[in-house]
């Protein structure tokens, strides 16, 4: 999929589908992410290993796809802060586990 139709698929979705939940992962480039943030993007990953056992393991083999974006977490939460969004972090694990 070209960034173009993708960029038509997230408008899509977001004038059918007001509350769906739109995630944007590392596959996509740091550009394209700045950008597409704007269009209702609700999600945006960071700093992620896509090889099993990545965030114990240092080895980076068996990966199961390629990260175009490689920006640490806090690096995404600037940018989200210089475009006057808000970053919120996933909270609730602590809540679930007791």
């Amino acid at each position: 999929m070209s960034d173009a139709e993708l960029v038509q698929l997230i408008c899509a979705y977001r004038l059918c589908f007001e509350t769906v939940e739109l995630s944007i992962s590392t596959r996509e480039s740091e550009l394209f992410r700045d950008n597409v943030i704007r269009l209702g993007v609700t999600a945006m990953s960071a700093g992620s290993k896509t090889n099993p056992g990545g965030y114990v393991v240092d080895q980076q083999s068996l990966e199961q796809f390629e990260i175009s974006d490689e920006r640490s977490p806090g690096e995404i939460a600037e940018m989200l802060r210089r475009q006057q969004y808000e970053p919120v972090w996933k909270d609730w694990d602590l809540v679930l586990n007791g």
